[in-house]
């Protein structure tokens, strides 16, 4: 809706494709300023470009966000240029490894991207959220796989439910300065990511396809979820029309974790 988040800044991490991106453009549509972060400077860029080009406001910073001085840096710019931060969607993340085929490297990746840097750069920017006594919202992506068993990886739907519990630690630690917290559980989703979740690499094309049908007829909805609605969904939870809503994590799957 035009408007709803008019005069708020609003930080996106992995904003450049897929859900984060369909996100920052539907924030800037909504009157933010969109904090725009992304690994990758060129799909940033292109990010803030299509959203100035529709008459939006963005900038973009180039962040690792399994560098936690990086993480700091960047609140500490955004800080110091806005005064203020009013909605943070910490979306970053990776696909898990197949089964037990990590080891220490990989795990410790995996911590860092999928739960580290949602608890890091969320304690940094709280002291910058809800100074105008209109509150603020804190997003995280976690997954059905943070609700629900995953055979294909164990490590990934232990750190979306990690996610889900320190997420609503911050509803209870955020609700006095009207600082609201929750979670969206996607599941499978169209985006670049979805082949990583069903196929090892080096597996023929074929194989991938045949997984994906079969996963497809598992969903109610017989179809895998568009990046466009999850991104509805967090501008729902970025907006005062959930001005009541804190503490819950919603599936966003088509009925999968229905049944």
């Amino acid at each position: 809706m035009p408007g709803e988040l008019a005069d708020r800044v609003a930080v996106i991490t992995a904003a450049g494709s897929g859900m984060g991106r369909e996100g920052a453009i539907l924030f800037a549509a909504a009157g933010a300023h969109v904090v725009v972060v992304d690994i990758r400077p060129d799909a940033g860029a292109e990010v803030v470009d299509q959203i100035a080009g529709g008459g939006g406001s963005a900038e973009s910073h180039v962040v690792d966000m399994t560098d936690l001085d990086q993480i700091e840096r960047l609140v500490s710019d955004v800080g110091k240029k806005h005064g203020r931060i009013d909605v943070l969607w910490n979306h970053a993340g990776a696909a898990g490894p197949r089964g037990f085929e990590f080891d220490g490297d990989v795990w410790d990746f995996q911590v860092n991207i999928n739960l580290r840097s949602a608890v890091f750069l969320t304690k940094t920017i709280l002291p910058l959220m809800g100074q105008d006594g209109r509150g603020g919202s804190v997003l995280f992506t976690s997954s059905v796989s943070g609700i629900i068993a995953s055979r294909n990886s164990p490590v990934y739907a232990a750190l979306k439910a990690a996610i889900i519990g320190f997420m609503r630690c911050i509803a209870a630690i955020g609700g006095p300065q009207a600082i609201r917290a929750n979670a969206l559980l996607p599941g499978a989703t169209e985006t670049p990511m979805l082949q990583q979740f069903f196929a090892a690499p080096g597996e023929p094309a074929e194989v991938l396809e045949e997984r994906l049908a079969s996963f497809q007829q598992a969903i109610p909805m017989r179809r895998f979820c568009r990046p466009s609605e999850v991104a509805q969904l967090a501008l729902f939870l970025a907006s005062d029309r959930s001005s009541y809503l804190t503490g819950v994590a919603i599936p966003i799957d088509g009925g999968y974790t229905a049944l």
